[in-house]
């Protein structure tokens, strides 16, 4: 019932706003318009306003315009998505409120990441950064006729600029607090009639903005990338692209800082200093910090057969390598170190053939494969002294009531100790009790996949009558999934089982690799998805349509190794169910009143079924939690995404968005039992989110002068499904409070930016200057981490108010 309330009240609204601004179209003079951006959604040339899907798509001249060169910049002006960055090593993608984030080898992300049609989804070696770029493209929705692998719930694809006939060459170089320095370039060169060739590339650095009280900085920004692009085009008919991309990041460590213990000397403000650090002879990983490297080689032949056949041809090898290491506990006490060791290498390959004689009927057809190696290995070390007695004091709270008021069940001086946040204090609280100090232990557990997929898809388009068009698509996909898994005792220390109780803490020894192949586990699954799709063109400039489609993301082969008294540990296999999603939306979009005003409009209503979530499990006494894929359940959401871009003179453009999403897990399954997280938020997800800005240009006598006032705010989130708000923690025998251990939340905010300069010689040469987070508001980007399962969650602060000033040029 309340899906189709929904959906009629929308489609009624849908229907008014596409009448009343058709009305209003031929009743104002000519003067400058708006460009319409043609997009390639459906794997044609379209204007925007004409694809039947929820899309936003910025062209790199107005991403330049606002400043946009990473994914989380992107993501604060398209409605309905989310970019968290912690780090380019752990970024999150958040689409209507489904998150992908996860960076074990063997689950698939919900949001499927494309450059230049190739899926870098993978979220290890998913951010890139976006230099000459001719546009990029936001699909909301699930998007498997299009896009297929990994886009259950959307899709972003980045479109780089390609070889063009003609001489021509820009560059910019940036400078900016934080020791902050951007030089970007290009040059494109024709070899001949038939050949061109464009290379680009892109530095960035910037220092932390978060001091280490054992020296150095913390999230900083240190990265090069690098782009060579070939075209061969030997007539009007085909074209060969080869694209070949690079890149190298070497920041400085992320900020997981504690929300309990405070930093040495400090606070538990997650926007002050830390103290942070490594200990015990971490092997090869004595530094904090990310060392990342991604290559991949693209080759694309487009072929147009004759009038109406055209074949699309899209080859690729990818791979990545990319090492972080981190201090978990958040604290200058050493309690653990860890480090992610992430690897992947990919082959694809996808032939389209498309139809288009001009007549009602339009379509495709095709099929491709996907060959993926990839593992996710996390080295740790434990100071086995500190981490029982955190078990013994911090860890050992009770179930909070209804009122966020937990008891107390350890050790008062143990958790003073901590508290102080001093080393020294711990060893004198922990000698004092009998602890041993300094006994370090090295422990790690690895995941690998070995993945193959084979789909083929097609999809119709008929226009039924001038104005009415029926679109059916789909794909079925066959999936290999191998998944394995390996845990060791790499450095083990003989008073381990007699202060903790078993020789490992995290893991035990699985023996070597154990493949899901030899536990006898059924490896392959298949699948189907579709979209249907009814648009109706009001006029020429404006439409409506009404969407319903089926999301699916593939099975999870999960392995849990559980650590044994004896040292050894179990390795069980258990198989997720595929998740899937079906979507309805109905939407309006056009162009108005002589071209000055873009709108669009979409609302939607999503029913998930096994909705796929990652929780922390009691593992037993004594012992820490693990952290396991499971079957979290149904769950709905639904919401409202607009978009507005209005030519209000000559000089001055209005842009903006809003997006309402209500993600909610369901509070009981389609037989009435009770949810685990019923009722919760899902994760990253913000009720509400909008922005706003001007693009204002005056011409002068000396140059253009222009400025760039933007507005963004979303409204408060959580970063785990579980909802955790803030607990304080009483000792039962005085009833006096101890310590209160933060919510994972935060609280809605807004961020002001602004640009402003002159352009010089009809656009040759800009100079401009520019303030991101003009009131230097504080703010979160992440919470809870590994540090959250042991009741001392980190939280990650969002960055401070960086200005700058740039100058670019072209020829």
């Amino acid at each position: 019932m309340k899906k189709a309330l929904l959906l009629s009240q929308a489609s009624m609204l849908a229907l008014a706003i596409a009448g009343t601004t058709f009305a209003q179209d031929a009743s104002v003079d000519d003067n400058d318009q708006i460009e319409t951006i043609t997009v390639t959604a459906q794997f044609r040339e379209q204007k925007s306003t004409d694809v039947p899907l929820a899309i936003t798509a910025y062209d790199g001249n107005f991403l330049d315009q606002i400043g946009v060169a990473e994914f989380d910049e992107l993501s604060a002006f398209t409605p309905g998505f989310v970019v968290q960055e912690q780090s380019v090593n752990n970024p999150g993608f958040v689409l209507r409120g489904i998150t992908s984030d996860s960076g074990a080898s063997n689950i698939e992300p919900r949001v499927s990441v494309f450059q230049n049609g190739v899926s870098i989804a993978r979220s290890r070696a998913s951010i890139v950064q976006l230099f000459d770029v001719e546009r990029v493209e936001v699909l909301k929705g699930p998007q498997g006729t299009l896009f297929g692998r990994s886009a259950q719930i959307g899709a972003v694809h980045v479109i780089t600029n390609k070889p063009k006939f003609e001489f021509e060459g820009g560059g910019e170089v940036e400078f900016g607090n934080f020791g902050g320095r951007r030089l970007n370039g290009y040059v494109n060169v024709p070899l001949s009639e038939t050949v061109a060739v464009r290379a680009a590339a892109a530095y960035e650095t910037r220092d932390g903005f978060i001091d280490n009280t054992f020296g150095g900085d913390l999230n900083g920004t240190d990265t090069f990338a690098s782009r060579l692009s070939l075209r061969f085009r030997p007539n009007d008919d085909f074209t060969f692209d080869l694209i070949s991309h690079y890149s190298k990041d070497t920041p400085p460590g992320t900020s997981f800082k504690s929300g309990v213990i405070p930093a040495l000397g400090g606070s538990t403000n997650p926007n002050e200093a830390a103290s942070l650090n490594t200990f015990g002879n971490f092997p090869g990983l004595s530094e904090l910090g990310i060392n990342r490297e991604i290559f991949d080689l693209t080759a694309i032949a487009d072929w147009q057969i004759n009038d109406s056949w055209r074949m699309v041809t899209t080859g690729a090898y990818r791979e990545f390598d990319s090492l972080e290491v981190f201090d978990p506990d958040g604290t200058a006490i050493d309690i653990f170190i860890f480090a992610e060791d992430a690897e992947g290498e990919q082959y694809s390959l996808d032939t389209r053939f498309s139809y288009d004689d001009g007549g009602p009927l339009r379509g495709f057809f095709g099929g491709g494969i996907f060959f993926e190696d990839g593992s996710q290995g996390v080295p740790l070390g434990l100071n086995i002294g500190n981490t029982a007695a955190i078990f013994g004091s911090l860890a050992a709270v009770g179930t909070p009531d209804a009122n966020g008021i937990a008891p107390f069940g350890g050790s008062v001086a143990l958790a003073q100790a901590f508290l102080s946040g001093d080393p020294s204090v711990v060893a004198a609280v922990t000698a004092a009790g009998g602890i041993p100090q300094n006994v370090t232990q090295l422990e790690e557990f690895t995941n690998f996949s070995d993945n193959s997929s084979f789909d083929i898809f097609a999809e119709v388009e008929y226009d039924i009558t001038d104005r009415l068009t029926l679109t059916l698509g789909g794909r079925y996909t066959i999936d290999n999934k191998e998944t394995l898994f390996s845990s060791e005792i790499v450095q083990a220390n003989p008073l381990t089982p007699l202060i903790v109780g078993t020789p490992g803490l995290f893991v035990g020894n699985s023996g070597g690799i154990i493949s899901s192949d030899d536990a006898g586990i059924d490896n392959s699954f298949d699948g189907f998805s579709w979209r249907a799709v009814l648009r109706y063109a009001v006029s020429d400039n404006a439409n409506v349509y009404f969407n319903y489609s089926r999301g699916r993301r593939p099975q999870v082969i999960q392995d849990d190794g559980n650590a044994q008294p004896d040292g050894s540990a179990t390795v069980d296999f258990n198989i997720i169910p595929a998740e899937t999603v079906d979507s309805y939306e109905v939407g309006a979009k056009g162009s108005f009143l002589d071209s000055k005003l873009n709108l669009d409009a979409a609302f939607y209503y999503y029913d998930y079924t096994n909705f796929q979530t990652s929780i922390t499990v009691d593992a037993g006494p004594g012992l820490p939690p693990q952290f396991v894929t499971v079957n979290g359940g149904t769950a709905d959401s639904f919401g409202v995404e607009v978009g507005m871009d209005a030519r209000l003179t000559d000089n001055l453009n209005l842009f903006a968005t809003y997006a309402y999403n209500r993600g909610r897990f369901n509070e009981t399954d389609d037989e009435g039992n009770p949810q685990q997280f019923g009722g919760n938020q899902f994760r990253l997800s913000p009720d509400h989110s909008f922005s706003i800005g001007l693009g204002f240009e005056q011409p002068t006598d000396y140059g253009t002068w222009f400025i760039t006032p933007t507005y963004t705010w979303k409204s408060s989130v959580f970063f785990e499904d579980e909802n955790t708000g803030p607990v304080t923690v009483v000792d039962p025998a005085t009833g006096n409070t101890l310590f209160t251990v933060p919510g994972v939340s935060q609280d809605s905010f807004g961020l002001a930016n602004i640009r402003a300069g002159v352009k010089l010689w009809e656009d040759q040469v800009r100079i401009q200057v520019y303030v991101e987070n003009l009131f230097d508001k504080e703010f979160i980007i992440d919470g809870g981490n590994t540090g959250g399962a042991l009741g001392i969650p980190t939280f990650i602060g969002g960055a401070p108010r960086f200005y700058g000033a740039s100058v670019a040029f072209k020829f």
